[in-house]
């Protein structure tokens, strides 16, 4: 079992990222249970439209001179192929990005048009064996998740937000391969102790963080059933389940209807979010949150709760027709 890294210093990457990557902003929405106050981390206004930016950042800052000669490759869905191929391109390195051919064209389209090579596989598994096949011929290899330089970058979300709401009582995580929740959950620890409880949130039909704690390593899902692209790699990674078992309060399921429904629901408060990036509002909204942390709580003294919004790419045909649906309740 890899071991939790509870030493990786958040703080540390905060002069790396400056005047690169965006301080995004806290949105207060409303919820249905007037027990709860909620605020939104808006990572979808970020560089490239994700967190993702962050820890690319930070990895591609990092590296050597022989390192960036060699040039860079990740395996992606998208936001993160994206973001490192931005990182690559604003230092002047080679990227190449593997994706799944079902990854959303617009994703597709973003890599190239940041200057990578795109490289695409069948299924998500012959992307992952295309691009360790690159690795092992010298490419070096960024990974979107289970890498301790990736999951500093994201920790800076996770910074951010003890530094704009230190009452804040509760974060809510979207959790894919566990990059974002890892380094957001070490920032909290690191910046206001164990008094703030932290939640990673998965969809029911790719559950391989939650599955992986109970394991105590990695799961490797036989079968993939959400919709909800961006959350759904075959496994969480070593370093991030090892860490999450340390630094993470649980993590919760959501429906992908529960997932679109909280994306339609931010589009009409004018956001602009993919469904992955839906998913802690979808908690939120759906009344998930754990009763026994709403215990006591009232209108005047709400459960102060943090919920980031980690993504602002969708498919424009599908956040399109969210908005016509959207125009048809309205005139129905």
């Amino acid at each position: 079992m890899t071991q939790a890294r509870l030493d990786i210093k958040i703080r540390e990457a905060v002069p790396r990222l400056e005047g690169v990557t965006l301080e995004t902003p806290l949105l207060a929405f409303d919820c249905p249970d007037e027990r709860v106050r909620l605020l939104l981390k808006l990572e979808n206004h970020q560089v490239t439209g994700s967190f993702k930016a962050r820890g690319a950042w930070n990895q591609i800052s990092l590296l050597s001179d022989e390192e960036r000669e060699r040039g860079v490759i990740a395996t992606s869905s998208g936001n993160h192929g994206k973001a490192l191929s931005w990182a690559a391109q604003r230092a002047g390195i080679k990227a190449t990005i593997v994706m799944p051919a079902d990854a959303y064209p617009n994703k597709i389209a973003a890599c190239r048009e940041n200057g990578a090579e795109v490289v695409l596989g069948d299924t998500r598994a012959e992307a992952e064996t295309i691009c360790a096949e690159r690795v092992a011929a010298g490419a070096v290899l960024i990974h979107p998740y289970d890498a301790e330089r990736t999951a500093q970058g994201a920790g800076t979300v996770g910074l951010e937000i003890t530094q704009q709401d230190p009452s804040v009582e509760v974060v809510i995580v979207p959790v894919g391969g566990g990059g974002l929740i890892t380094g957001v959950s070490l920032a909290v620890r690191q910046e206001l102790g164990s008094s703030v409880a932290v939640i990673g949130v998965e969809p029911e039909g790719a559950a391989s963080m939650q599955r992986g704690l109970v394991a105590g390593e990695p799961v490797l899902l036989e079968e993939i059933t959400t919709e909800v692209q961006g959350l759904c790699p075959l496994s969480s990674g070593k370093l991030n389940v090892a860490t999450c078992a340390e630094t993470v309060d649980s993590v919760l399921l959501v429906t992908d209807e529960q997932v679109f429904a909280a994306q339609a629901a931010l589009v009409l408060a004018g956001e602009v979010v993919e469904p992955a990036g839906a998913a802690t509002t979808a908690l939120v909204l759906s009344g998930r949150i754990p009763e026994r942390w709403l215990e006591g709580r009232t209108k005047a003294d709400p459960l102060r709760v943090v919920a980031i919004v980690s993504g602002g790419n969708p498919d424009p045909a599908q956040i399109e027709a969210v908005r016509l649906a959207q125009g048809m309740e309205k005139n129905g």
